[in-house]
């Protein structure tokens, strides 16, 4: 999870096509073929997802493979909201849907 010092900050659309891509495909999956669907650098991919999985967005569930959280879920939901100036605020909103709050 991210903390106070390192707030989710998404890089879009790339995060975006990424949860997108995990959402919507097999559910899980390795980033070299998350990149080839989205059609992006496979290094910036799995990236990026390291990034994901630090804000509890994605989940590396071994041997590399990767699959969206409930977390992720709402946050790819929410996506319309996001801003860099906001993100604080998102990251607070999505966490409090995810809880019920």
């Amino acid at each position: 999870m991210a903390t106070t010092d390192d707030s989710m900050r998404l890089s879009l659309p790339t995060d975006e096509e990424i949860l997108r891509e995990l959402r919507d495909g097999e559910g899980q999956n390795l980033p070299s073929n998350v990149a080839d669907e989205i059609a992006r650098d496979a290094k910036h991919v799995n990236t990026r997802l390291v990034h994901l999985e630090d804000y509890g967005l994605v989940e590396n569930i071994g041997r590399g493979v990767y699959r969206i959280t409930p977390l992720g879920r709402l946050a790819f939901d929410h996506i319309d909201e996001y801003s860099h100036d906001t993100n604080d605020e998102f990251e607070l909103m999505i966490r409090r849907k995810l809880g019920g709050g």
